[in-house]
């Protein structure tokens, strides 16, 4: 079976409880509710379609470099009624095929580990973010509940689980992307909480003058 296929058969069958919980969860976050969104490294596109289920006024944009994923994305898309808000495209991070400043909410669960050039990822994020725009990047289950209920029902698929995931990425360390974030003109936060993972809060640096807080409503 084809990497692609199986991932997104872990994650229909295994890990589909998380996406809307975690899209809710950044939607709240980032206090993006319209605009133009982009999941990248989509997979099969449920974080992205969880998304935009939970904010109607929102486009999306699923972008993956597999060629299969992006198809099982589009696929699914359609399976939930959502084609005619979202498009599903085959590009790389480090060489995104959008305008700069053209989209309000960046979303990626699980892909930046993958990234071969972080640096190079980074700086096209905040060149395609419009100017109060907002990224939402990292890992993680939702909740405690979803992540003992997923970590079950995974160590029974692949009992090797997670260490043969740790093997396959590149781990990166946080204050090293830290200290690249801030070189890149980017003002971050950085969410780590037992419950809902770790996760990036990002938009350009003076996004937010007016005295908000990132995502701040």
């Amino acid at each position: 079976m084809h990497d692609a296929y199986q991932f997104d058969w872990v994650a229909e069958n295994i890990f589909a409880p998380i996406y809307p919980v975690i899209a809710d969860d950044l939607l709240r976050r980032t206090g993006k509710k319209a605009g133009r969104m982009l999941d990248i490294g989509c997979g099969g596109g449920h974080l992205g379609l969880s998304v935009l289920r939970a904010a109607p006024q929102m486009q999306g944009i699923l972008l993956d470099k597999c060629p299969e994923a992006v198809e099982i994305a589009d696929r699914r898309a359609a399976q939930w009624g959502l084609r005619g808000r979202v498009v599903a495209v085959v590009g790389d991070v480090q060489s995104l095929p959008f305008p700069s400043g053209s989209i309000d909410l960046v979303v990626s669960r699980g892909s930046m580990p993958f990234w071969e050039d972080i640096r190079l990822a980074f700086s096209e994020i905040l060149r395609v973010l419009a100017p109060d725009g907002a990224a939402y990047i990292g890992g993680g289950m939702g909740n405690r509940e979803l992540a003992a209920q997923i970590e079950r029902k995974m160590k029974e698929y692949d009992p090797a689980w997670p260490e043969n995931l740790k093997r396959k990425s590149m781990g990166r360390d946080r204050a090293e992307y830290a200290a690249l974030l801030s070189q890149l003109g980017a003002d971050a936060q950085f969410l780590e909480d037992d419950d809902k993972g770790k996760w990036t809060l990002l938009c350009r640096r003076g996004a937010g003058e007016d005295g908000k807080e990132i995502g701040q409503a």
